[in-house]
């Protein structure tokens, strides 16, 4: 096919040096006649032959022609997919906001509930500060009360024993008869007050303090 492009090239070329020539020749003679059969036979025929073969000349434009669009195809293809990847990323960063401001609002949230905890906390140990002064008031009183109960019991039992040496026959602590006791808790048992010195009852190791007088109170 470049064979026959060539060769309508070069028969068109033929037509037109031939008509040049032809003007050349008409100047001196101008008598001379153009040959028409043959500057149109060459003209059209190289004109045919020209179109024909150039038509089927491979210049290379109609594979860069492909390339290109095959270039242009890929890169429209990438182009939706993109958009595509963009979407999708313009939704997962609206998704990521949401979060955070979901997140904050519960970060917000918490720390009033840290705040609120905090504050019941103080209240508690306000409440707990003032309970275990309740306490340490009533346990003073208490011990207080119980000291007054001993007191009164201490009495009591002094009145109870005052009636009873009322009541003992005097024989009993003159009769000379001898009154043993393994201690002084014992003893007490019989004298809650102690015996004095000569008393049937009295030992001189019960009298730590050595006033003539064992296991007093």
């Amino acid at each position: 096919m470049n064979v026959i492009a060539l060769l309508g090239f070069l028969a068109i070329i033929y037509s037109l040096f031939h008509l040049i020539h032809h003007f050349i020749k008409q100047v001196k003679h101008k008598e001379r006649a153009l040959s028409k059969k043959i500057f149109y036979f060459s003209l059209i025929g190289g004109l045919i032959f020209f179109i024909v073969g150039i038509s089927f000349l491979d210049t290379g434009a109609q594979a860069k022609l492909d390339d290109k669009i095959k270039q242009n195809t890929k890169l429209t293809a990438d182009n939706k997919h993109l958009k595509l990847e963009n979407k999708k990323l313009e939704k997962q960063i609206t998704d990521l906001e949401s979060d955070i401001k979901e997140t904050a609002s519960n970060i917000t949230e918490y720390e009033n509930n840290l705040n609120s905890l905090e504050e019941e906390k103080k209240a508690f140990s306000s409440e707990k500060d003032s309970l275990n002064k309740q306490i340490s008031d009533l346990t003073i009183k208490n011990t207080s009360l119980q000291n007054k109960v001993d007191s009164l019991n201490t009495q009591l039992e002094d009145t109870s024993t005052a009636k009873a040496n009322t009541n003992q026959p005097t024989a009993s602590t003159s009769s000379g008869e001898r009154e043993d006791f393994a201690n002084c808790t014992d003893l007490r048992g019989t004298y809650p007050n102690g015996v004095p010195a000569g008393h049937p009852a009295y030992v001189p190791s019960m009298d730590r303090d050595k006033d003539n007088y064992a296991c007093e109170k």
